[in-house]
């Protein structure tokens, strides 16, 4: 590639799955080395990769290549990409060694914690009534982001797990 990619475009969130690659797996743990792991596991050839990256050259790199490298590598950087584009965020799966029940215990706290807030705020004595003033919203965000997150590495569990994995 013979130049970075433009900040927020597909193709640096491409380039930074093959750095994380390179970071995790590489044998000197250099982002440099995750094109090279790519292309080896990937059975392309370097000019061809190479050509897919760089932004103003035809062709694209496959989206089932990048499902195939964030599947064998563990990235996470073309998923929070993804995520980012439909409008949402990525939250990785827990570290293995988590259980499903300490899991599902923090999803349901943080969710009871996240309701209470929002209850509260649409309560007649609140500050805005039974409507939900903009600072009460503000204030109930950081519950509800924490609910999303705690939900998120549930469903990311309980979802590898029913399809076969650990």
């Amino acid at each position: 590639m013979t130049k970075r990619p433009a900040i927020g475009s597909a193709h640096e969130a491409l380039d930074r799955m093959f750095d994380q690659i390179g970071r995790e797996h590489g044998p000197n743990g250099a982002p440099s080395e995750g094109m090279i792991l790519a292309l080896g596991f990937l059975n392309i050839a370097r000019s061809t990769l190479y050509r897919q990256m760089d932004p103003d050259q035809p062709g694209e790199f496959a989206f089932a290549h990048a499902c195939q490298l964030a599947e064998r590598f563990r990235c996470t950087e073309a998923a929070a990409y993804l995520a980012a584009c439909a409008g949402g965020f990525f939250v990785p799966a827990p570290p293995e060694g988590d259980a499903a029940v300490q899991l599902t215990a923090e999803a349901m706290r943080e969710t009871s914690e996240a309701a209470a807030k929002i209850f509260a705020s649409a309560a007649m004595d609140s500050d805005g009534g039974v409507e939900i003033t903009p600072a009460e919203a503000r204030a109930a965000l950081p519950d509800v982001r924490d609910a999303l997150m705690a939900m998120s590495s549930l469903y990311a569990r309980l979802s590898a797990k029913a399809n076969g994995g650990r």
